[in-house]
């Protein structure tokens, strides 16, 4: 009922009562009332009321021209058939759909339960056996909210009140009693119809196997190309990603819709709030509401298929508690859009298959299509690490531990051994340095240019050279270290596997150990205490302190030498809300570290290492054209760059470059 309707009958109601208190004649010369009307021959004759705006809406099945009494008195049938005629004007053909009693359907999987409602074929709880909440509660993929819907909308020919159609409205006829069951490799068939006669209707179809994440749905319709404008068809499915982990604030960090645009796999980004949706600008075969470790997936039936005009949309809900980041039960709220190619059809089916579950690596794999892309496993080269190094040794150990923590205790150990002979050559490339820097040579180019650190490192470039020794020698296998640690970052706060597993005092290394929680929040650092966190960080200044005993300092700036201990202060901050499976690896790969480097000081006999070194300076003293190494040849080029760009800037001064074994004067400046 619009605005305008409400006045007028309020403004009728005011008349009306005005001429029955000042106007209205004397019931003795009352004339007898005359039943002009069908709905008085119904009621054979009810004492008639006023009625007023207030019970319309109260009542809006009521049609507002008859009386209360006349209402309660008339029968069943006598209102139903007012009723279809009225809604008849508003609904044209699909009148009798919105009418009917929602009811529940239940179904059971080895793998999760589902509750369906008759009202819109909807889907309310979508509960998974196999996985809890943070807080023990059996984990959702999608919850009950008038939200959560995948409809078809249509708009019909006739000239109606609401020619506009969704089926989220329509009630519905379910195939299945109040629940099924399927277990095992069994598949079960559950079909709700919306049936307008039996020439014209829409069926949603779904197909539950036993032991499966996944389901299949298929959308039919006969007939309905003859009571549709223009033959469009679209569906729309939009769900409220609910809470399932320890902390909102993380778990937004790692929410996002996910889709396949032509073979490739994109995201809108967990950090990104859309006001209008995202139109898809080439064939889309795969669509992911996808959370920090489960994802519900829509895909067509083959590689080949298309979402027609697909159109995303993802937001982040308004929270109860702006102040608080982890108020609130729902993470983000997501929408698909699509065009359905069967409107124009007489008969015609269009057929997706559904994928609710974990983010499981060997899971998504065999659906193939780049679904593992949906589990973060780092940009560029950093991925293929993860798959084809980390997930491989972890799911081996995964298969004879049963620890997680050991199982990163191992994993560590395997990934340190296969690295350590770069670890080696880093450590000889060290040591290499700091024998030529104890030199008498050396020590006197120190005092001699301390005032001069340009051509202090330039003079000892030169001894480097004569002794076969690179600055960076060291840098290149350290730095080929980096992919690893880096890699592993991103694997251990995605790993499913780690989801409320417990070791010592952590009681999920998914997610970070706290054993405190601070009754204040410090910038930067956060409102708990994370021991792993903490211990990782006392790791780097204990491998920070031992490298640079190690090494001669070579920085010309003395600040700088107190720039190792920023970082882990820094990672202090940044991991404290991390995974806690990620600091104890961190904390074991700077332990083992630190094993490494002293079991090879150890072992390397530092007199035999500048005995060979001596040599290859005897070697090229006897032949200066001995063949450089890479590294001496980029210095080399570094140094000449160095020189040329000195002679341009004293030319631009107006100096004439001086000449080897010459003193030259600038020219006198005119006045």
């Amino acid at each position: 009922m619009d605005r305008n309707t409400i006045i007028g009958l309020v403004l009728i109601a005011g008349v009306v009562l005005t001429w029955s208190i000042f106007f209205a004649p004397n019931g003795k010369d009352d004339p007898a009332p005359k039943p002009n009307t069908q709905i008085e021959n119904v009621l054979a004759g009810g004492k008639e009321d006023v009625q007023t705006t207030a019970q319309a809406v109260a009542d809006p099945q009521k049609p507002i021209s008859i009386t209360d009494s006349a209402w309660t008195a008339m029968g069943d049938t006598a209102r139903n058939v007012i009723i279809a005629n009225e809604k008849s004007l508003e609904h044209g053909d699909f009148s009798k759909l919105y009418q009917g009693e929602d009811r529940v359907v239940e179904v059971e999987t080895d793998k999760y339960n589902i509750v369906f409602h008759t009202k819109g074929a909807r889907m309310g709880n979508l509960l998974l056996k196999d996985f809890m909440t943070s807080d023990s509660h059996p984990l959702p993929i999608q919850t009950e909210s008038a939200t959560n819907q995948l409809a078809v909308n249509f708009k019909q020919k006739a000239n109606v009140k609401y020619p506009g159609v969704s089926t989220s409205d329509l009630f519905f006829e379910p195939s299945a009693s109040s629940k099924i069951k399927v277990t095992g490799d069994a598949n079960e068939v559950i079909s709700f119809m919306a049936m307008i006669d039996e020439a014209h209707y829409i069926v949603y179809g779904y197909t539950f196997k036993g032991n499966a994440y996944d389901y299949a749905l298929e959308i039919k319709q006969q007939g309905l190309n003859e009571l549709i404008e223009r033959q469009a068809m679209q569906v729309d499915w939009q769900t409220e990603i609910p809470k399932t982990e320890k902390t909102m604030e993380l778990m937004r960090e790692k929410t996002a819709l996910y889709y396949r645009e032509s073979g490739s796999v994109d995201d809108l980004g967990p950090r990104k709030t859309l006001t209008e949706p995202v139109a898809a600008e080439n064939r889309v075969d795969w669509v992911a509401f996808h959370s920090q470790f489960f994802t519900h997936t829509l895909l067509t039936e083959d590689e080949k298929g298309s979402l027609d005009n697909a159109k995303f949309w993802q937001a982040d809900p308004i929270p109860p508690d702006p102040e608080n980041v982890n108020s609130g039960e729902v993470v983000k709220l997501m929408s698909l859009s699509f065009e359905l190619p069967i409107a124009t059809q007489p008969t015609g089916s269009a057929k997706y298959m559904f994928y609710a579950g974990p983010l499981d690596f060997g899971i998504l794999k065999s659906y193939d299509r780049n679904m593992i892309k949906q589990i973060g496993l780092g940009w560029g080269p950093l991925q293929y690490v993860n798959r084809f190094l980390t997930i491989p040794i972890f799911n081996a150990l995964e298969g004879v531990i049963g620890s997680y923590g050991l199982i990163i205790l191992l994993l560590g150990l395997i990934i340190k051994t296969l690295i350590y002979p770069l670890t080696y050559r880093t450590y000889i490339s060290t040591a290499r340095m700091r024998l030529v820097n104890n030199t008498p040579e050396v020590k006197a180019l120190d005092e001699k240019f301390k005032d001069d650190p340009t051509k202090l490192q330039q003079e000892k470039m030169s001894i480097y050279r004569h002794y076969g020794v690179s600055m960076f020698g060291g840098c290149w296998p350290m730095l080929v270290q980096y992919p690893f640690l880096i890699a592993l970052f991103f694997f251990f706060p995605n790993s499913i596997e780690l989801r409320q597993q417990s070791f010592w005092w952590a009681p999920d290394l998914s997610t970070y150990d706290s054993i405190y929680n601070l009754p204040f929040t410090i910038p930067f650092y956060g409102d708990h205490v994370s021991l792993f966190t903490l211990l990782m960080t006392a790791s780097i200044f204990a491998y920070t302190i031992i490298n640079q005993k190690m090494q001669v300092q070579q920085v010309a700036n003395p600040v700088m030498k107190y720039f190792p201990y920023i970082m882990p202060i820094i990672l202090l901050g940044f991991l404290n809300k991390y995974s806690a499976g990620l600091s104890w690896y961190y904390l074991l790969s700077n332990v083992i570290s630190i094993s490494q480097t002293l079991l090879t000081k150890y072992f390397v006999n530092e007199d035999k290492l500048f005995a060979k070194m001596q040599k290859v300076a005897h070697d090229r003293s006897v032949d200066p054209n001995k063949k450089k190494g890479t590294m001496e040849r980029w210095s080399e080029r570094q140094q000449q760059r160095q020189r040329d760009v000195s002679q341009q800037r004293q030319e631009a001064r107006g100096e004439a470059p001086a000449a080897k074994g010459t003193k030259t004067t600038a020219p006198k400046k005119r006045r």
